[in-house]
Parts: structure tokens; sequence; C-alpha cells
């Protein structure tokens, strides 16, 4: 192994109900303990975030509702892992930005102090990026070739790059709808454009966002109804959302008692 270590280091991953470490919660931690002496300790809990698991998280990850079942919340096993974690490094793939974060509120939201103040954090993600820029002049070296001349508009040098990520990726679509497709993926489960809503399992309407991430629509209208009128009323949410939030507070949108869609009150 060609990393020196004076302490114990830590490798990260975790996979999680949303991309928002202030609102997400983890459901599975793995970690990769190695010593100074080269002793490797891989561990793997599946844990209950006390919260349902959006269908957009479940399609990332692959973990379901059903699959933590019976696990423990992460308050359970919080002090030991601050205990595990305590005098060693910390490393992963942007954990800087994510994990860390995630972890920090998870352990506060257990009633533990853990700030992870005097551990190195190394960042392969951002090692990566240090190494290989990912800026506009770095894609244009790669895509097209030397640096953009001086009597080149930005827009010319913009379509060359995206001619030389064609020519590169010879699997890429070649039309305008199929590029959009690809690096936009439309969701199966989302009920707007965005995936602010999503369906679960049985066609219930869920939050995918925000402090109700994975709760039923029609339990949040019955518990913080303001909260749907504030969503309603939002032009920073799109058409659909408004709609179907709107539909919620009318008494439009009815629970759903089989597999499908959520079912709408006739008139």
């Amino acid at each position: 192994m060609r990393l020196r270590l004076e302490r114990p280091i830590v490798f990260i991953d975790i996979q999680s109900t949303g991309l928002d470490p202030k609102t997400a919660r983890i459901v599975r931690l793995s970690t990769l303990k190695i010593d100074p002496d080269g002793a490797h300790a891989n561990r793997q809990e599946l844990i209950d975030p006390e919260a349902p698991i959006p269908p957009g998280a479940t399609a990332v990850h692959g973990i379901s509702d059903d699959d933590i079942a019976g696990r423990p919340p992460f308050r359970s096993f919080a002090g030991a892992l601050a205990g595990y974690l305590d005098g060693c490094d910390l490393a992963g793939f942007a954990i800087e930005r994510f994990a860390l974060p995630l972890l920090r509120a998870e352990f506060a939201r257990a009633g533990h102090e853990v700030s992870f103040e005097g551990a190195a954090v190394i960042d392969a993600m951002t090692l990566f990026h240090r190494r290989e820029p990912r800026d506009f002049a770095a894609a244009y070296r790669r895509f097209v070739g030397g640096e953009p001349p001086d009597d080149m508009g930005g827009a010319e040098a913009a379509f060359r790059v995206l001619e030389g990520e064609l020519d590169q990726y010879a699997d890429l679509p070649d039309d305008v709808e199929g590029l959009e497709t690809y690096i936009h993926p439309a969701n199966p489960d989302a009920v707007d454009p965005d995936s602010r809503l999503v369906r679960g399992s049985n066609g219930d309407v869920l939050f995918n966002f925000g402090r109700h991430r994975g709760e039923r629509l029609l339990r949040v209208a019955e518990e913080a109804p303001d909260y749907l009128e504030w969503v309603a009323g939002n032009d920073e949410f799109s058409a659909a959302v408004r709609e179907t939030v709107g539909a919620v507070l009318r008494g439009e949108l009815l629970p759903v008692q089989d597999e499908g869609d959520p079912a709408v009150a006739p008139d």
C-alpha cells in the first residue's frame, strides 16, 4: 500500500434518503478502517431512517423500505460509531460535500457532539478534480485541443466542445432530445418534471424534498396544511407540483386503496 499512515484512517461511504445533508437520512453506512500497520477492517450497516425511503432514492442505491425493516435507527449505535471514528483520519469520495455534513447532522439528531475537528480529511473527488480540472478551459483542451483562440466567442467555443464530446463519446445520442434525456433522465415515479413529488410503491403521492421528504401529501395536509398552502402559492415550484398540492388542499386527491395512481375525487 502506497498510502503511509501515522494513525488510523477510515474510508466512508453513505447511501441516504436524499441529496440534501440537512434533511437526508442515512440508510446504509459502509466503512473501511486501515491501521498504520496495514490491518483492514470492513463494516457495513443498514439503518432505519425513521421515514419512508423515496422511490427516487431507491432507484439510485437499490435500498427499499423492506430492506431496512427491523434495522436499528442511527441513534442506536451513534455512540459506538463516534468512538470508532475518534482519533482517526477520514477519507472517501465526495465526503466533504455530503457524507461528513450528513454524519454531523445525524450525530446531532442523536444527541452527540461530533465535529471531526483534528481529523485530516482526504476527499478522493477533490483530489481528482485538482489533478484533472473540470473547468471550461480543461474541457476545451480535451475535446477540441489547445487553448480557445482569443478571437473566438464563448458560444462558438461551447459548440466546439459539445461537438468534441460527441466525437469522443460515440455512444451518446446525436439528437437534441436524446441528449437532453441522457443529461436529465426521467424518474418513472415522478409526478412532476423536477421529481419534487413522487409516487410510492402503492401509488400514494410523496414529498421528495424539504422537511417532509418521504411523507404522504395526504398526511401532511392533515398535520401541516399551511406547508401545502405555501407550496401551492409558490412560483418556484412547477405547475404540476402546485396543481397536485392544490388538489390535496381541495380534497380532490383521495387515498390509494390498491396498486395504481392516486385517485381523484369525481366532480
